[in-house]
């Protein structure tokens, strides 16, 4: 067994099968009025005669979407945000009106393919999240290329592992488990990444599943030059959430023993001297040192108040985001 798959693998499986729907196809949507409509026509069909529902959330798209998904009224449960609030947050309220054991996520530009949503329900009978891992580069603009691999980087650094694909948007997972880590997530396409290592930093049962990435229908919704400040600000966000002691630590201690080696060299060298220079470096380390321990126990008091507050959002299903009913 792979080694990103290795933990819990034999874990009692409680809530793939005790619920009234087995799982709950959430497809965020936002001005994509070219392809959401045979996005969800395959989504139906592959539903008929399965314990699946589809949640359509309208992000609040101006574009004609809001007229296409009318015509699906009856076969999916769509709910409407009445401005644009972000991909992640688009999910979030899918995962709020869900009631299912299990949750997958399908993205309606049309880059993803029906036919390998099996193999990830079948994977997730024995694993509590699965994540689509799509070929290298694909589906991915030259001009963020750059920005992927700055955060692929990080990812794989605080986790400690490779990772196959750090965003993809076709994963699923206990819906328990996106709970948990709901407040943590953000609004916006980071959502993938901040979830995905949550998953891993957490040390959630998990597997990457090879999936298709077709070319999207219609012209993306992503700022170039804006999107790729915010993947820089993400990476310092994933280090502060996730791991900052280990990041800040090792940096911490070269300053500690880069000022300990120069005083040194100073008194064997010179005279016996405090050197400023070697003071500084010093106390520079040691307050990096307590700022990342003070970081790290930040991160692990808003995963805990996380976790919590799932438990408050179950008890009071009427608070549940602010999705429309279409």
């Amino acid at each position: 067994m792979p080694r990103h798959a290795v933990h819990c693998a034999a874990k009692k499986r409680y809530d793939f099968m005790d619920h009234k729907s087995n799982v709950t196809i959430i497809v965020p949507v936002f001005n994509e009025r070219k392809a959401v409509g045979p996005v969800l026509d395959e989504l139906i069909r592959f539903s008929k005669g399965r314990d699946v529902d589809i949640i359509v959330v309208d992000d609040g798209s101006d574009d004609g979407t809001a007229d296409i998904l009318a015509d699906f009224s009856g076969k999916i449960t769509l709910l409407r945000h009445r401005a644009n609030r972000g991909y992640g947050a688009a999910l979030k309220t899918g995962i709020l009106a869900s009631r299912a054991g299990n949750v997958l996520f399908f993205d309606s530009d049309g880059q993803h393919d029906v036919k390998d949503i099996p193999a990830i329900l079948s994977e997730l009978e024995h694993h509590e999240c699965v994540f689509g891992a799509r070929t290298d580069g694909a589906g991915i603009p030259l001009a963020r290329k750059p920005g992927k691999w700055l955060l692929r980087r990080i990812c794989r650094y605080l986790a400690g592992q490779k990772i196959p694909d750090i965003n993809c948007g076709l994963r699923a997972g206990r819906r328990h488990l996106f709970m948990r880590m709901l407040d943590l997530l953000p609004e916006g396409f980071s959502f993938s990444i901040t979830s995905l290592m949550y998953v891993i930093k957490s040390r959630y049962s998990h597997i990457f599943v090879p999936v298709q990435c077709k070319p999207r229908t219609g012209r993306s919704s992503v700022r170039i030059v804006y999107e790729g400040v915010k993947a820089i600000l993400l990476a310092l966000r994933l280090v502060m959430l996730f791991d900052p002691l280990r990041t800040l630590g090792i940096p911490a201690v070269a300053f500690i023993a880069i000022g300990i080696l120069y005083q040194v060299y100073i008194i064997a060298t010179y005279r016996t001297v405090i050197v400023g220079g070697a003071l500084l470096s010093i106390l520079a380390g040691i307050i990096l040192f307590l700022f990342g321990l003070l970081a790290d126990q930040v991160a692990s008091l808003r995963k805990e108040i996380s976790s919590h507050n799932s438990l408050y959002w179950e008890r009071n299903p009427s608070l549940e985001g602010d999705g429309d009913a279409g």
